[in-house]
């Protein structure tokens, strides 16, 4: 196997939690899958999908391939949009992702899979800026003086109809002085883009976006307006932080310590808006793919997601054991 030289900062995390780290991989034998819909015309296995994954998927089918020196791969990897609609059309053998799949991405899988493919995780988001998929910040500009919010009161900002009542003044969240009776501008992504639809349906209980909230089509253009405006709160992209704003530290109110988004508290899980890239498979799952996923979620696996750039950052063990128990559904 090839030896991966991981980033300094995650080799830490990674020996932090070495005593309960991914197993070594162990080869099973499995069939190439001849014949299949997903084959280029050249016999090569078609995986479409998500840019940002070009490395991974480059590191694990040339693992996948030393042991199993019968498989070849085609790597088509132009954009997140592009994943669903070749996996529903058979046309790919997984659906690489930087976001999960909409509703209508699902009803086009069930219409052509005739089921809903099987979501994986495959790695945490980046803070690198090179990085195309961050956790989610909360920005206030530079001038702001608040330093921590809890999810409830972040959810409350940001949505309309909290039985606890919507968060407007500043002065609700604690500034006093001449910040008290301003008024919170709340902006960030849409609920027609990936990340609007990530808070409303993971964080935000569901509830429509506040009247007053300011929506925009991408991070760059919250944080531009964040720094532009004293008053405004955003949530975007974490590794988009610029002069101008600061990331407000989150309280996830379960008694971890409140965070703002470190890549050793995305590791561990304790930052509450992180995210994950995905692969969804189509049911049942191909004895390949199975195979496939499970020297993903080996210590090579994780390890070449360590050593790859941009950046992404390896499952911690918890979430390796919660991916391989699918594998077995």
């Amino acid at each position: 196997m090839r030896k991966f030289l991981l980033v300094p900062a995650l080799a830490a995390i990674l020996a932090h939690s070495a005593a309960a780290a991914p197993r070594p991989y162990e080869p099973q034998p499995v069939a190439f899958p001849a014949g299949a819909a997903y084959l280029s015309p050249t016999g090569e296995i078609s995986i479409v999908g998500y840019n940002d994954m070009q490395g991974l998927f480059e590191a694990w089918d040339r693992l996948f391939a030393q042991a199993h020196p019968q498989f070849r791969f085609n790597l088509v990897l132009k954009g997140t949009r592009t994943a669903a609609p070749a996996l529903a059309a058979g046309r790919s053998a997984l659906a690489p992702m930087g976001a999960e799949m909409t509703e209508a991405d699902l009803a086009a899988c069930l219409r052509g899979l005739k089921a809903y493919p099987v979501p994986f995780r495959v790695a945490h988001a980046a803070v690198d800026p090179r990085a195309l998929s961050s956790p989610i910040a909360v920005y206030v500009n530079s001038a702001n003086p608040l330093a921590q919010l809890s999810t409830d009161q972040v959810a409350r900002i940001f949505t309309a109809g909290s039985k606890t009542g919507d968060l407007i003044l500043w002065g609700q969240l604690g500034l006093t002085g001449d910040w008290a009776g301003r008024l919170i501008h709340p902006v960030g992504l849409g609920a027609d883009t990936a990340l609007g639809v990530y808070m409303l349906r993971h964080h935000f209980g569901g509830r429509p976006f506040a009247a007053r909230f300011q929506a925009l089509r991408q991070s760059r253009a919250v944080v531009q307006q964040v720094s532009a405006d004293p008053q405004a709160i955003g949530f975007a992209d974490l590794n988009l932080a610029r002069s101008g704003v600061a990331v407000v530290a989150v309280d996830p109110g379960d008694g971890r310590t409140p965070s703002r988004g470190s890549a050793e508290d995305v590791a561990s899980g304790r930052y509450p808006y992180d995210r994950h890239l995905l692969v969804y498979a189509p049911r049942p799952l191909d004895p390949w793919v199975r195979e496939y996923l499970r020297m993903v979620y080996s210590k090579e696996g994780q390890a070449a997601v360590a050593a790859t750039p941009p950046g992404y950052i390896p499952l911690n063990p918890g979430e390796v054991d919660e991916e391989l128990a699918k594998l077995e559904r």
